[in-house]
């Protein structure tokens, strides 16, 4: 047998073995597995509305990546195993000659993105996915598309490509943010894209009292709708609970769902608050890697006196009593709002739904108007039924703190008792509680109570943000009992401190930890004291009582409890 004879044998052997596997793809999508097609150019190129944008260039193309055909994307696997028996004369032809010491011409392709589509070649590129080639040489000309197009795109993708590439010729925004990445995984998402815009061009209008031009619209959208909620799914990890899907996708789901939250809630929330929430599960907002950076960028943008701000209070929860304690403490929340630049709301809970519209909540509404008018904030207020404790902790987990006022009965007997409600939202809440006890202060110097624990460490890391930021004085104080090593604690304090160049004073007590606290408080003038919610484990401390109820009751300022 003469060596082209074998060639030609061993051709039709391989052509043979391509088209049972083709038959095999064929059958097995008949019982469900997944048959990926080669694509239409001409298909592909419609949806998007790609032009050819410059001469073919020779180049090495990777075989995988071509996934179409201008004409005969019918006639084989995406794999390019042959589909058609009347193929098989040809197929082996060249199957010879790219064997054979003359080879064959470069294939001409079409590339739209990383996607390849052949216009002239279908065999051989068929051909040389069969003998092993990881390349093929071709004649390439680029078409240009206003989306991405990747190499594993499948047909079903093509109507959700075809939305976005009409949604980028409708807003033009992938030329105003070349950078921009919107996927999503479900058709229509665009339009309704494109709806956000168009509210947010209507309102941008309005705000700014000129007619603002389309493209400054969805520029500005981008930058400060879009992109801080995407920066707070990104932060929190929220896409870990979303497999499947994309920012984008989460971003609309969240927009869309803000509705339904207003509503439980009474509050609107931010998409981007929303965002985070979800991503903490109410959980801890700053891990001890992330509360690391935020001093870290802090303390560089005072060195480097860097316009911006970083804030660990984005959302402020206010419970509101009654008009006195109430009050006072929206007005201690909006001290810290005014430094943070916070979100604040304040809530107040009635027994049953007749009070909702009585005289009182009237009065009480109007303050609470007031007060915020007076300090430059707009303060939503909600009104609720049910229980004050209950209703705090589900909105808690949707903030960064909860501020409420310590009302402490007048004593029946020789020392006063916290109420048992506030144990409840202490020991329960989600998130940290700011507890404003008298008049407001405007927390230039804080006490830390520190003694090494993990919620400690929690309280030193907002002493050392409220020194950094603010410039509030600090003082780190540990009581030592129980034999505790009072030294080696502070030096550890010290040391996390000195980390980020902030100053503290330390001091070492001796005694009941409730009373050394506020009697430090009370020598060195501090107008806030920050600790932990528990000592021990929650079930001692519910059992004996514990250093932070009598702290409460004895500090007579305000204590943030984390």
């Amino acid at each position: 047998m003469t060596s082209d004879r074998a060639g030609a044998y061993e051709a039709a052997e391989a052509f043979s073995r391509a088209r049972r596997k083709a038959n095999l793809r064929s059958v097995l999508a008949a019982f469900g597995a997944d048959e990926r097609k080669l694509l239409s150019y001409e298909d592909v190129r419609r949806r998007l509305h790609a032009v050819e944008s410059s001469l073919p260039v020779l180049e090495d193309v990777p075989l995988d990546a071509i996934v179409g055909s201008v004409g005969r994307y019918n006639d084989f696997t995406r794999e390019f195993l042959p589909r058609i028996d009347a193929d098989k004369a040809r197929w082996v032809g060249v199957s010879v000659a790219m064997t054979g010491p003359t080879g064959t011409p470069p294939v001409e392709l079409y590339r739209i993105g990383q996607a390849y589509f052949v216009r002239d070649g279908n065999h051989r590129v068929s051909v040389a996915r069969q003998l092993g080639a990881p390349t093929i040489q071709a004649f390439v000309t680029p078409v240009h598309a206003r989306v991405p197009l990747s190499a594993d795109v499948d047909p079903s993708d093509l109507i959700l490509l075809e939305e976005h590439s009409r949604f980028n010729e409708s807003t033009g925004i992938d030329e105003l943010r070349p950078d921009a990445s919107l996927a999503v995984t479900v058709p229509g998402a665009f339009e309704r894209l494109r709806e956000h815009i168009d509210v947010h061009h209507y309102f941008m209008g309005l705000d700014e009292e000129r007619d603002v031009p389309f493209d400054e619209a969805v520029a500005h959208w981008y930058d400060t709708v879009y992109q801080p909620v995407v920066a707070s799914i990104r932060a929190g990890g929220v896409m870990r609970d979303f497999p499947g899907r994309t920012e984008t996708d989460l971003y609309l789901w969240l927009s869309e769902h803000r509705g339904r939250l207003e509503q439980e809630l009474g509050f609107t929330l931010p998409s981007e608050t929303i965002a985070e929430a979800l991503g903490t599960e109410g959980g801890p907002r700053l891990d001890t890697e992330r509360r690391e950076g935020v001093l870290r960028e802090v303390r560089a943008r005072k060195t480097e006196g860097r316009e911006g701000e970083v804030a660990i209070a984005d959302d402020l929860l206010v419970s509101i009593p009654d008009v006195v304690h109430g009050i006072a403490a929206l007005e201690q929340a909006l001290l810290v709002a005014q430094r943070e630049r916070s979100r604040v709301y304040g809530l107040h809970v009635v027994p049953d739904a007749a009070a909702v519209e009585s005289d009182d909540v009237a009065e009480l509404r109007a303050a609470v108007a007031q007060v915020g008018a007076s300090a430059g904030i707009e303060v939503q207020f909600a009104v609720t039924v049910g229980d004050p404790v209950a209703a705090l902790r589900e909105r808690a987990a949707w903030v960064d703190v909860v501020v409420a006022p310590l009302v402490i009965p007048a004593p029946g007997g020789s020392e006063w008792r916290l109420a048992t409600r506030y144990q409840g939202l202490l020991r329960r809440s989600p998130r940290p509680v700011l507890v404003s006890i008298g008049a407001p202060r405007p927390l230039a110097r804080a006490l830390v109570a520190y003694d090494g624990g993990s919620r400690a460490d929690q309280a030193l890391f907002v002493g050392a943000y409220l020194a950094a930021k603010w410039d509030t004085t600090l003082v780190v104080c540990t009581v030592a009992e129980l034999q505790r090593n009072a030294a080696a604690t502070l030096d550890a304090a010290r040391r996390y401190l000195e980390r980020f160049g902030v100053a503290a004073d330390y001091v070492d007590r001796r005694g009941a930890v409730p009373d050394a606290l506020v009697a430090v408080a009370e020598e060195r003038d501090c107008d806030l004291v920050l600790m932990g919610s528990y000592r021990y484990s929650r079930w001692l401390e519910s059992l004996l009582g514990g250093v932070l109820e009598r702290t409460l009751v004895l500090a007579g300022r305000p204590v943030l409890v984390l």
